[in-house]
């Protein structure tokens, strides 16, 4: 009894530890602090605050859960650098950590990462139903232009805050770049209904009524707001161009100077600013003529050759803002800016040299400048230059480790350069940072494929289907894998995948009855060929194949008319012609002659014999029989 005692608790002691940590594990309390996050979101009270942050801590301290919390501790210690460290960290831990992106997107895009912002933002809103993240998705899209989607995300954010004056004076920012003024001046004057004193939506109203030549409307919420704010050079410029307007040159100048534009031509403030509202209504060819009436009263401005040099770009006048840029950098007025429309003008001409000498001048400037490494980088890949594409690749990473977009162009360089050890390792951290990547999968997939790895390499290939499911190379990929493994049980899933994919296609159904005929599957390949035949009448291969499982099944009838139909279909078919060779010798054997009987000879030739013959018979003892039987003796 004792012994059986003992084999029960030996037996019962896996089940006790194996994947188990009955709730006293790591794991388990960074559940319990997991779940302590609604209560800390809700919690408004700051010793409170404080108080659950640390129990969160400790349950939890290096868990994504912790690094979560540490991020928003840094964050509101005003230490933005080291948030999106400890964000980060959460996210490697947990990157479905919804809550983590959406406060690494946020920060972002203080910085003006706007890339970076757009791809954590959207992760965010996937999972983190919180405003915040619409609202800094809809910044983002209204900095590309993407007036659709930025309206999209207004209106979500609004849903919650629906008394917010800044979300109601983006969403008419977005109206403005649309041409909806209609729609604009009403979210204007409710953001200003909300707060009377809102400054973006102050100005942006009054350029919009400055644009509908209205300057009397303009001037009365202009001059409210250069009140509470007379250090505004901005709403001070926009007065100026209200006075001119109005006809009043000497408030226009008045207001000019107050906005930093100061001369004693005040021809020439006029024209500034007369280009400035042109070009913000992307009227980008009144706007250079502007410029140019600026300049020939005062030519040597670098300023107003930059702004000329804007306006010929946006007005896809590549060779005049070129002209203009070059004249703005020889008067001293170079900057990171200018450099870099410089080198995208030379780029899209081909001038890959040029293009190259200014995105390094741009970066002299502004050494953080990522837009510029990145096309510096993407021309030296281009070009071959892959030990320069690495390091700027490399360079980037430095401050945007987590965009996915550049692991992968570092990843494809790797594999230019035959780095595969590295290029994996970037292949898998651009997949780590976005799961979706299809192109990432796939060379994935291929790298694994060339390096005999083919349990990864279908791992990757499986990751391809889950986001295109009709991949016809993936599929043939993993159709290769599949054979060269003997897999057959997955082949045929995967076949009949493609069949379902493609029913129309005779092929598909082809090659499932391949698998089939192979596992001796006959019931199933027999339909799976007649399939390929029905969809196409002389498909040889599928006739031959119905042919020669019928011929297994000892159809022979069967067998017979689907092996003279692929004869027909394609008389050079060697094993057609061989299966109905067998097929005939089976139904036709050598006719007997009448009153013979046919024997072979030792040497498989055929004698003759008469009907009551027997040997050694004096029949055939004639002439011919005795020189027949000498020859056989003397053989």
């Amino acid at each position: 009894m004792r012994n059986y005692l003992l084999l029960i608790a030996l037996l019962m002691l896996p089940q006790l530890t194996w994947g188990f940590d009955w709730g006293f594990g790591p794991t388990d309390k960074c559940r319990q602090a997991r779940e302590m996050l609604a209560e800390l979101t809700e919690t408004k009270d700051n010793a409170a605050r404080v108080a659950l942050e640390t129990k969160i801590l400790n349950l939890c301290p290096d868990g994504a859960v912790g690094h979560f919390v540490q991020g928003l501790q840094q964050e509101s210690g005003g230490n933005a650098d080291r948030a999106v460290r400890e964000y980060q960290e959460a996210l490697k831990e947990d990157p479905a950590f919804h809550q983590a992106s959406g406060n690494l997107g946020l920060i972002y895009l203080q910085k003006g990462m706007l890339d970076e912002a757009s791809l954590e933002l959207t992760k965010a809103v996937k999972g983190a139903p919180d405003p915040r993240y619409q609202r800094g998705l809809a910044q983002v899209f209204s900095e590309r232009k993407l007036y659709t989607l930025a309206t999209h995300h207004y209106n979500e954010a609004l849903k919650a805050f629906p008394s917010d004056p800044a979300l109601h004076s983006g969403l008419a920012d977005v109206y403005v770049g649309m041409g909806q003024a209609d729609n604009a001046e009403d979210a204007y004057t409710k953001a200003l209904e909300l707060d009377a004193g809102y400054e973006p939506a102050q100005v942006g109203l009054a350029r919009l009524l400055l644009g509908k030549n209205q300057p009397d409307r303009a001037l009365d919420i202009l001059k409210k707001a250069a009140t509470a704010n007379p250090q505004n050079k901005e709403i001070h410029r926009l007065m100026a161009d209200a006075y001119t307007k109005k006809g009043d040159q000497k408030g226009a100048e008045y207001e000019a100077v107050l906005g930093g534009i100061s001369t004693a031509a005040g021809q020439f403030d006029e024209h500034i600013l007369k280009g400035d509202e042109y070009f913000q209504a992307k009227n980008y060819d009144k706007a250079a003529t502007e410029y140019l009436a600026a300049l020939k009263e005062k030519p040597e401005r670098p300023v107003v050759f930059q702004k000329l040099g804007d306006a010929y770009l946006a007005a896809d006048r590549d060779d005049d803002a070129a002209a203009a840029y070059r004249e703005a950098v020889r008067l001293n007025g170079g900057s990171a800016a200018i450099h870099y429309s410089l080198g995208s003008i030379f780029e899209k001409k081909g001038l890959l040299d040029e293009a190259v000498v200014e995105y390094r001048q741009a970066l002299k400037y502004n050494n953080d400048f990522g837009d510029a490494r990145r096309r510096l980088a993407d021309i030296y890949s281009l070009r071959g230059s892959f030990s320069q594409a690495i390091e700027q690749y490399q360079e980037l990473l430095k401050n945007r480790k987590d965009n996915p977009l550049i692991h992968f162009k570092l990843a494809r360089v790797y594999v230019k350069t035959k780095n595969y050890k590295e290029a994996v390792a970037a292949y898998a951290e651009a997949i780590r940072l976005d799961a979706d990547n299809l192109e990432a999968h796939r060379e994935l997939a291929a790298l694994y494929k060339r390096n005999n790895q083919m349990e990864e390499a279908e791992k990757q290939y499986r990751e391809v289907l889950r986001l295109k499911k009709d991949d016809i190379d993936t599929r043939t990929a993993l159709t290769a894998i599949y054979v060269k493994n003997k897999n057959y049980d997955e082949l045929v899933k995967l076949l009949k995948e493609n069949v379902d994919l493609a029913p129309k296609d005779p092929n598909a159904h082809y090659k499932l009855g391949i698998i089939y005929e192979f596992k001796k599957e006959y019931e199933n390949a027999i339909p799976a060929y007649k399939a390929a035949v029905e969809l196409k009448a002389d498909h040889a291969k599928a006739l031959n194949a119905l042919g020669r499982v019928y011929m297994k099944t000892g159809n022979i009838k069967e067998a017979k008319e689907a092996l003279e139909a692929a004869k027909k279909a394609d008389p050079a078919l060697e094993e057609t012609a061989v299966l109905l060779n067998n097929i005939r010798d089976e139904l036709s054997p050598e006719p007997r002659h009448k009153g013979k009987k046919v024997t072979k000879g030792k040497k498989g030739k055929k004698v003759k014999k008469g009907k009551g013959s027997k040997k050694g018979s004096k029949k055939s003892s004639g002439k011919t029989g005795a020189k027949k039987t000498t020859k056989k003796s003397n053989q």
